[in-house]
């Protein structure tokens, strides 16, 4: 770079700084306004929400771009999307009126906006997810040329680039207009809570849990994570923020490289299905169910009570076989004091008003405003005007992102309906499978997995809600336990090779290899898998709605086998395991599992028999390397 380009470059930067942040703090003003006032109609508040999400996004990246050729390539790719979100809005009734009829300039605009916004989610995402949208628009294109029942009638260019982008259809819609009324100010929520220094409160909070515990810094990562976690939103963001303190930490008490980095992600993990912000996935579910976000809350407590069951057991099994102590930290009882108010508070505030049914972005409103009311009232927790604006702007570009990929996910959604796609995937996964429960689940399962890799919760959630949950649906497997089962195979595809996000990060942090803690977080969380497959025939652990006797044996074989997956994972439960035991508690595993889905009191009571047997022998065996002097706890 010469020296002139060089000057150029700096004079673009800092231009482009204050740029970003004036446009970031418009662009939350103006969400705060429509969600308080909604003075302007839906199609306006969702292209002016485009427009500001891909200026927005794309001057940060000319902001950030190390050459000059990208800034200025970033600065046009900025221009022309204002040009395009321009035309959509000064011809909005005319594109509304003659959807599906464009004229050759509306089609010419429609493409473009269709690329902007699929590279500018393919940047920020990766290439997987907009790999997909582009399969659909080719199969939209040509499809009709498939023999068989895959084709669809033939249909003209400009009848579907109308129908995906400039007719208001498409990118724009119910999944945009989430991204307005929903997303936005709850993702700036989250953002904010960085300023308040509330994470200090979380670690805190983790060290008094450790101190009671075997293993316990990976007890403080646990906790502390899954706090963090539960407003943040993204697992390997997550992973980043509180493993730079905590992953150190489990190394220095004896864990090692790979399974800090697994515990770290798998607490991470776990916020996302925590209630009651879930990572924000809650609010837009129960959006689509229809349901209110209360009784959406209540349903996911006892699987986010088993997830973190199985994480603490996890790490437990870990110290014994390593022989890690409990957590020496004392806990700051001050930073306990002061944060507790800075987190409960707000939360508080905002569950209260989503519980009175008021709508996710005005409880975001007041929750933002109760968290810097509260914050500000004590010194230690008072955040300095600079970082909190920065948390605003850092919330506002996360936020941005998140609307293009919801434009994006509207562009394959809309493909799949008109063409028939939707129908003819789930025909084909039933065909596959021969219209067994057990086949398609396994599919479903998988399919949710490849979908949600690389991508936010909830995006994610948002990705399979449309793509994988109407195959349960069709199955006749009621809505919210469909929408649940797909949602938690997404949340676990951060923990999940070949991708497993938060491992990558985690990874990086412990400096360990990216394979082995990948699949340690999957050993950790594989127990987990079992639980959506006994929400399909037991109603109890979502919906509540079970006889009592069915209802206890169901919980108690699910508890049953997730503590023997989790001792098998680990290869350990009092000591190490034989092949004999191994065998055993794979047994009642694999009899619990069949109870689950059959209701077989025989398989329930040969799993207990075996569980009961694998237990007795490890404890014998615990006694005699006891008494010998041998292996025995921890200290």
């Amino acid at each position: 770079m010469t020296s002139e380009t060089a000057e150029a470059a700096g004079i673009l930067e800092r231009a482009l700084s204050p740029l970003v942040r004036g446009i970031a703090l418009l662009m939350v003003a103006f969400h705060v306004w429509v969600v308080v006032d909604p003075v302007f109609g839906e199609l306006i508040n969702q292209n002016t929400h485009l427009g500001f999400c891909l200026v927005l996004v794309s001057l940060t990246w000319a902001r950030n771009a190390g050459r000059l050729g990208w800034r200025l390539f970033n600065i046009f790719l900025a221009l022309l999307s204002l040009a395009l979100v321009a035309f959509m809005a000064l011809n909005y009734e005319r594109l509304d009126m003659n959807a599906g009829w464009p004229e050759p300039l509306d089609v010419v605009v429609g493409v473009c906006l269709m690329t902007v916004v699929i590279s500018a989610t393919w940047r920020s995402f990766g290439a997987i997810f907009p790999v997909l949208v582009l399969i659909a628009i080719a199969y939209a294109l040509w499809g009709h040329l498939i023999p068989g029942v895959l084709s669809h009638p033939p249909f003209d260019f400009g009848y579907i680039v109308s129908n995906l982008s400039v007719g208001f259809r498409g990118m724009y819609g119910m999944l945009l207009n989430v991204s307005v009324n929903m997303l936005f100010l709850l993702i700036v929520y989250g953002a904010i809570f960085d300023a308040t220094g509330v994470t200090k409160f979380f670690m805190e909070f983790g060290k008094l849990i450790s101190r009671r515990m075997l293993g316990g810094a990976g007890h403080t990562a646990t906790f502390s994570s899954s706090f963090v976690g539960m407003v943040n939103g993204v697992a390997a963001a997550n992973v980043a923020i509180t493993g730079a303190y905590t992953i150190p930490m489990m190394k220095k008490s004896g864990f090692s490289g790979p399974v800090s980095a697994a515990i770290e992600a798998m607490a991470s993990t776990g916020g996302q299905l925590t209630p009651p912000i879930m990572g924000i996935a809650v609010f837009i579910m129960a959006s689509f169910l229809g349901l209110s976000y209360g009784d959406l809350m209540f349903k996911a407590l006892l699987p986010a009570f088993l997830y973190y069951g199985i994480a603490v057991l996890g790490v437990v099994l870990i110290a014994l076989r390593e022989k890690i102590p409990r957590g020496k930290e004392k806990p700051d009882k001050k930073i306990l004091a002061v944060g507790a108010p800075v987190f409960i508070v707000p939360m508080g505030v905002l569950t209260v008003f989503m519980v009175l049914r008021y709508s996710p972005g005005y409880a975001a409103f007041w929750g933002i405003l109760s968290l810097l009311i509260v914050s500000y009232l004590h010194p230690k927790t008072r955040p300095r005007l600079k970082r909190l604006l920065d948390c605003f702007i850092a919330g506002a570009v996360m936020a941005a992102t998140f609307g293009i990929a919801c434009a994006c996910i509207g562009i394959l959604v809309k493909s799949m309906t008109f063409t028939g796609a939707a129908t003819k995937l789930s025909l084909l996964i039933t065909t596959i499978s021969g219209g067994h429960l057990i086949p398609t689940l396994l599919m479903t399962m998988v399919l949710s997995i490849i979908l949600a890799s690389s991508l936010p919760t909830v995006i994610a959630y948002i990705l399979v809600a449309f793509v994988a949950a109407p195959i349960l649906i069709d199955l006749g497997i009621p809505p919210v336990v469909s929408h649940f089962f797909v949602f938690y195979y997404a949340i676990l595809a951060s923990v999940t090779p070949p991708i497993a996000g938060g491992a990558i990060v985690g990874s990086q942090i412990a400096g360990c290899g990216y394979a082995a803690a990948s699949f340690e977080s999957f050993k950790l969380a594989a127990p987990f898998f079992l639980l959506p497959y006994f929400m399909i025939q037991n109603p109890v652990l979502i919906l509540g709605s079970q006889p009592f006797i069915p209802a206890v044996a169901a919980v108690g074989a699910l508890v049953v086998a997730l503590g023997a997956v989790t001792c098998l994972c680990q290869g350990y439960f009092l000591v190490p395991m034989k092949r004999g035991e191994r065998g055993l508690f794979s047994g009642a595993a694999f009899c619990c599992v069949w109870y689950g889905l059959k209701a077989n009191p025989v398989a329930l009571g040969t799993a207990l028999l075996a569980a009961a047997a694998g237990c007795y022998s490890q404890w014998r065996r615990r006694r005699s390397s006891a008494t010998e002097g041998g292996i025995g706890p921890g200290p």
